[in-house]
């Protein structure tokens, strides 16, 4: 899988939440992942919310595919509806 991310939107991630956006790559390794599309009025291309965990933790990357590429758009912590949404899938 090749892997694709904005340097400004990088910084901008690990400023926020503390993660880098080619961490969201790991996820991806969690057998249990869930992968689900979201959708928002406006947006030009179709984003996917992934969730899954990686050390024991519960990580959720916001990503668009281009090609065969993920484009990493947000790498953060889970929320407690994500955690459902996991737990539930």
């Amino acid at each position: 899988m090749l892997i694709e991310f904005d340097t400004a939107k990088d910084a901008a991630n690990r400023a926020k939440h503390g993660i880098a956006l080619a961490f969201g790559a790991q996820i991806f390794d969690d057998e249990d992942h869930t992968f689900t599309p979201t959708i928002r009025e406006g947006d030009e291309e179709d984003r996917f919310k992934l969730i899954g965990t990686v050390d024991g933790k519960l990580y959720t990357a916001i990503h668009v595919w281009r090609g065969n590429a993920v484009r990493f758009l947000s790498v953060r912590r889970s929320n407690a509806s994500e955690q459902r949404d996991y737990d539930r899938d």
